[in-house]
């Protein structure tokens, strides 16, 4: 699966669950959505599970999950570091 295809699976389940089908890959999703810690568990079990990215506990911080963008970074660096 190439990393682009992972972004826009992610991109669509955030879009989806959170029922923001115009949010923007820079929204904070804490700000503008109903995501809640227990909402960035969801996360990341879909990253884990469902697009197969393994994470560590140094990746779990909010700056990591405040955005689309950032969680396609985060996740570039994990496929890129594998």
């Amino acid at each position: 699966m190439s990393q682009a295809n992972e972004q826009a699976q992610l991109g669509e389940f955030v879009r989806s669950s959170l029922g923001k089908p115009d949010l923007g890959d820079h929204d904070d999703i804490f700000e503008v959505g109903e995501a809640t810690s227990l909402y960035s568990m969801e996360l990341v079990l879909f990253i884990e599970e469902k697009l197969g990215v393994p994470l560590d506990d140094e990746d779990l911080v909010r700056e990591n999950f405040a955005t689309l963008d950032a969680m396609g970074k985060m996740i570039d660096r994990k496929l890129d570091d594998a």
